[in-house]
């Protein structure tokens, strides 16, 4: 783990942070939103991925709201995009912690590396996701709950990460207003 996290330590510099970073926003802003619209047109049926635990019977109540043709495209969005997403989102936050982590001038070691706790568990929430999704219609509940609490660990990694991020990105700009 040392290894991958000086690397990233040595490429971490604004440029690819910001590109990294707008990849990202990119996907959460247009290409998944894109996709999402053609299986939950009106974007209020829910989807799986982004809640904080569901029930086996509230997933089989969303993967049915969804249709024969939007469970297609879901299949499709959890199988190949949502692969891509997480190693952009999790590149994206390895570089922003390591770039800010070293412009506080902070020895963390590998904490560089707490977005891959991200990456892990979604792509594993994505496992049980299409599980479901290949099951359907009958009732998948182990992959449900398997989805649910691997999805819950992923938030909590993603809470994490992002509290890191916020004091790092405090701390960057206390620094700078007292050199000043």
């Amino acid at each position: 783990m040392k290894k991958l996290s000086d690397f990233f330590y040595s490429k971490a510099n604004g440029y690819l942070v910001l590109g990294f970073l707008a990849a990202q926003f990119t996907f959460s802003g247009a290409i998944l939103p894109y996709f999402q619209k053609q299986f939950d047109p009106e974007l209020n049926r829910g989807l799986l991925d982004l809640s904080f635990g569901f029930t086996p019977e509230k997933a089989f109540s969303i993967l049915e709201s969804y249709g024969e043709k939007g469970r297609e495209v879901y299949l499709f969005v959890e199988s190949f995009v949502d692969i891509v997403y997480p190693l952009t989102y999790t590149t994206a936050f390895i570089l922003l912690l390591s770039f800010l982590f070293k412009k506080n001038s902070w020895n963390l070691g590998s904490l560089n590396l707490l977005p891959l706790g991200c990456l892990v568990f979604d792509l594993c929430e994505n496992l049980g996701i299409i599980k479901m999704l290949n099951a359907f219609p009958e009732k998948a509940d182990f992959w449900a709950n398997f989805s649910s609490n691997l999805g819950m660990v992923k938030w909590v990694f993603a809470g994490i990460t992002v509290i890191v991020v916020l004091i790092s990105l405090v701390m960057w700009g206390v620094n700078a207003l007292r050199k000043k």
